[in-house]
């Protein structure tokens, strides 16, 4: 009997702005691990799969990140006051539907979705499957559709949405469709254990890393204790078996670690990682495009990173102003950010090659607030990264946005676009963010251009 076969798509990304670091739609692929240890066969359409589409300039290729191809659309109405150009990232509508030619027409289509507010890009890839296979049973999961479930529901208009986690869930589904019996009893809600399918994609230059699922703090601007209520770590061992594997039989070389909290329990999990890494003679390039915790950030640490390859280092500052640093759970002080950069550079990092994390407009978060964290990171020689805050359901910040109007419950998801400042006030207009910004490049571009310390 042939194996029942779907399709996953993930779909084009729509905004003003967008820049590749290393992503691949990891839950997707990873309910498509769990669906293959069922006996499901599957095709995979990344529309935002730059290798694939050919729209990668060389040295990006080498360096796994660059840019999307963009492809102007008109502007949504909630935001036709943006003057701004926007757009769909990734593959052209000519080359996904000549994708689509060449797949059997599937019962089911599993379609996942990240940023909220990119939603006009799921919506426009299931007009195209709907148009392309209209007997397909289109089931939506993802960010998107687990914090606005009412709204992608009116909107994308899927047969079946699913909330959470989607591995079991989605077996059941199929399994229904399929018209396949059997026992969901001793079936785990989901297994994060082993290699994901990459063999999904034609090309491959870089990898995403999940080592662990969930985060134990509670930030409160943060969703992801809502969206994986449970903080689960792999085991070093299974770690090193995927990244030895996608090293040895894929040539990868460029590895991205997307944990919301890598170097919890260090000694139980990225120290052993790290040294196993060193064992099996991985001579790869690490990259943590999310914030790392200061506080872990010891000597120890700090010369394993070196000696494994951490080349992209992002540490999660997010402010110096103990009222922020409260709503960040107090998972960093300017004393762990300190100390970890006399760690860093002590192992042979330069302090400018460390990017910090700072977040802005957060409700009620002033001008001087960011102004002085900015000029704080230049000080001490590193570079400012600045992350604008969205608003996400089930957070502390949304209420709290939502108590000074600057959200609402029924409100279109494109509005909490973290590059309209949704926060900003009369005090504390846009203007005044992007003054922010251009005070922040214009430091980092000092840090830059100092020279380095000579050795006493």
């Amino acid at each position: 009997m042939k194996a029942p076969s779907v399709l996953l798509i993930n779909p084009w990304i729509a905004d003003f702005a967008a820049y590749d670091l290393w992503a691949k739609p990891l839950g997707l692929l990873y309910v498509g691990k769990f669906l293959r240890s069922y006996g499901y066969e599957f095709q995979l359409i990344d529309l935002t799969d730059r290798l694939r589409w050919n729209n990668s300039d060389p040295a990006t290729k080498l360096s796994g990140r660059g840019k999307y191809h963009k492809t102007i659309i008109p502007k949504p109405e909630a935001v036709t006051h943006v003057p701004r150009r926007f757009g769909l990232y990734g593959a052209t509508r000519e080359q996904f539907l000549s994708a689509l030619q060449n797949i059997d027409p599937p019962k089911a289509i599993l379609l996942t979705s990240h940023m909220s507010y990119w939603y006009p890009g799921v919506a426009e890839t299931v007009k195209i499957l709907r148009e392309s296979f209209p007997a397909a049973k289109i089931i939506l999961g993802g960010i998107y559709a687990s914090l606005f479930p009412e709204h992608a529901r009116k909107i994308v208009q899927p047969d079946h949405l699913i909330t959470g986690y989607g591995e079991k869930q989605t077996l059941m589904l199929l399994d229904t469709i399929h018209e396949i019996e059997r026992d969901y009893s001793a079936i785990p809600e989901f297994d994060d254990t082993g290699i994901l399918p990459w063999d999904l994609y034609t090309k491959i230059n870089a990898v995403a890393i999940m080592s662990s699922r969930g985060c134990p703090l509670h930030c409160d601007y943060c969703a992801t204790p809502y969206l994986n209520p449970r903080f689960l770590q792999r085991a070093p061992e299974d770690v090193i078996s995927e990244i030895v594997c996608l090293y040895e039989q894929f040539g990868i070389r460029q590895f991205a670690f997307y944990d919301d909290a890598l170097f919890i329990n260090k000694k139980r999990h990225i120290i052993p990682i790290l040294k196993g890494l060193l064992k099996h003679g991985v001579n790869a390039k690490f990259h943590t495009p999310n914030g790392l915790f200061a506080r872990e950030i010891d000597p120890e640490l700090a010369a394993l990173m070196k000696r494994a390859g951490f080349q992209t280092i992002r540490i999660s500052l997010e402010s110096i102003i103990p009222k922020w640093q409260k709503a960040s759970t107090d998972k960093v002080s300017t004393d762990h950010f300190e100390l970890a950069l006399n760690n860093l550079e002590n192992a042979g990092y330069k302090r400018s090659d460390i990017e910090a994390y700072l977040i802005m407009g957060l409700p009620g978060q002033r001008y001087s607030d960011i102004e002085k964290s900015i000029r704080y990171v230049a000080d001490l020689g590193a570079v400012s990264r600045l992350a604008s805050y969205s608003p996400i359901p089930h957070t502390a910040h949304w209420n709290r946005a939502k108590a000074l109007g600057s959200v609402w419950d029924d409100m279109d998801p494109l509005l909490t676009n973290n590059t309209l400042y949704p926060c900003a006030t009369d005090d504390f207009p846009v203007e005044k963010f992007l003054e922010l910004r251009q005070l922040s490049n214009d430091l980092n571009m000092s840090v830059r251009k100092q020279p380095l310390k000579e050795d006493n």
